[in-house]
């Protein structure tokens, strides 16, 4: 059998009824009444100069939205990258498109790459400073040139407040050393902590700090190197010891490695599923279904319109739960939202590829109802939109279909018995 002209609208929205409203009544009426406003009856609203935009915007929306869900079908889970065995010892990052004919190897980071640190004494943070007053004069030597700077003590100052004058000037002169404040609340201590920004063994990332006037750097301890600048020590494959100068390192056939911390576990570095790039094909999906979403709600003074945006809501309606199961939501409005946390875990575990994918194989799957609905609306865009609303306008872009009208009005899903022979 197969649906045919002859058939009423009354028919078919019983039948309609019958098989989805049900499902989808609670996801609907929530939403519905915020998103598409009530007031615009057919014959009432009118786009006017906004017609064209309109019809662009479905247009390019719905074009982007069903390449993201095409990608996501299976292709998007496809792809391989290299990953890392231990990322909180190094990671790694692939740029190559080669990654099947990639060999696995291993690394072992023996030491990372730093700058020189100089953590000062442990002061009491609200204790009254004892040091010098008045202006205090100090000089900081890096890569050979000496900097004198300056801070106005007052007899007011905790030894918090002298230490956080000292890092605020430190980091105003732009010398590449980064000065901080490190409290402790369980002792009630603070101790001034100064680190190069540049990594390596070269003479220029290390620095010396005397006083010149006064007695800050001797009272805050701000010359003691508790750690010196070093080089990054990494084998490869069970090699002969590396050295770097960064933690970052190029080991070919665009891989690189990055260290995080050293240990004697070798790093295994391997073929994996690019989880980065399905989880940029959902953020493509989102941002195209909201955009397409956005331009049928806010258009609704068309019933063509209005029609679209029911139908996106029916679809997701009916996949909510599953949808939020693996990161995906809605806010009050109706529109996707992500939640990255949820996404990236849904990613990893596999549930983002066996939802997409399950649900792409199957006439009334979210992945294959969405994308045939997007697709529709990319190919047969005069069907969504109205010519009473128009005008002129939209006969001198589209032609119009009878047929096509009855079958794509209002909340007729794709994907539905409409579409298919029996």
């Amino acid at each position: 059998m197969k649906v045919s002209a002859g058939f009423n609208m009354n028919s078919i929205n019983n039948i309609y009824a019958s098989l989805y409203q049900n499902k989808i009544a609670m996801h609907t009426s929530k939403l519905s009444n915020s998103l598409i406003p009530q007031n615009n009856v057919q014959g009432q609203g009118s786009f006017g100069s906004n017609s064209l935009q309109y019809i662009n915007d479905i247009k390019t929306s719905s074009a982007s939205l069903s390449g993201a869900l095409k990608e996501l079908s299976g292709s998007a889970f496809s792809q391989r990258t290299m990953v890392s065995s231990n990322t909180d010892i190094m990671t790694v990052n692939y740029t190559g498109n080669k990654a099947n004919s990639m060999g696995d190897m291993t690394v072992r980071v023996d030491q990372t790459a730093a700058g020189q640190l100089n953590e000062g004494s442990r002061m009491s943070t609200a204790g009254k400073y004892d040091g010098s007053l008045g202006t205090n004069r100090f000089t900081v030597e890096t890569g050979g040139k000496a900097t004198q700077l300056s801070v106005n003590v007052l007899s007011t100052d905790s030894n918090r407040d002298v230490q956080q004058k000292m890092a605020t000037a430190i980091n105003n002169a732009g010398l590449g050393l980064r000065a901080t404040v490190e409290t402790d609340s369980k002792t009630n201590t603070s101790m001034l902590r100064i680190e190069s920004n540049n990594t390596g063994s070269d003479a220029k990332n290390s620095f010396n700090m005397t006083d010149n006037t006064g007695n800050l750097v001797a009272k805050t301890g701000a010359n003691d190197v508790s750690r010196e600048n070093r080089d990054a020590v990494y084998s490869v494959n069970g090699g002969p010891a590396q050295t770097s100068k960064l933690n970052t390192v190029n080991l070919g056939n665009g891989l690189s490695a990055t260290f995080k911390e050293a240990s004697a576990e070798e790093v295994n570095i391997t073929r994996g599923k690019d989880t980065d790039y399905a989880k940029s094909m959902v953020q493509n999906m989102v941002q195209s279904y909201n955009s397409l979403f956005s331009a049928a709600a806010q258009n609704s003074g068309d019933p063509k319109a209005q029609g679209l945006a029911s139908r996106m809501l029916n679809v997701t309606g009916a996949y909510s739960k599953s949808l939020s199961d693996v990161g995906i939501g809605f806010d009050s409005s109706g529109r996707m939202t992500i939640d990255s946390k949820k996404l990236n875990e849904a990613a990893e575990s596999g549930r983002l590829e066996q939802f997409f994918t399950q649900n792409s194989g199957r006439n009334y799957g979210f992945t294959n109802q969405l994308e045939r609905l997007a697709d529709n609306v990319s190919k047969n865009t005069s069907n969504f939109v109205s010519s009473s609303q128009f005008g002129s306008a939209l006969g001198e872009n589209f032609a119009y279909s009878g047929i096509g009208d009855l079958l794509q009005y209002n909340y007729m899903n794709s994907g539905s018995i409409f579409d298919y022979m029996f």
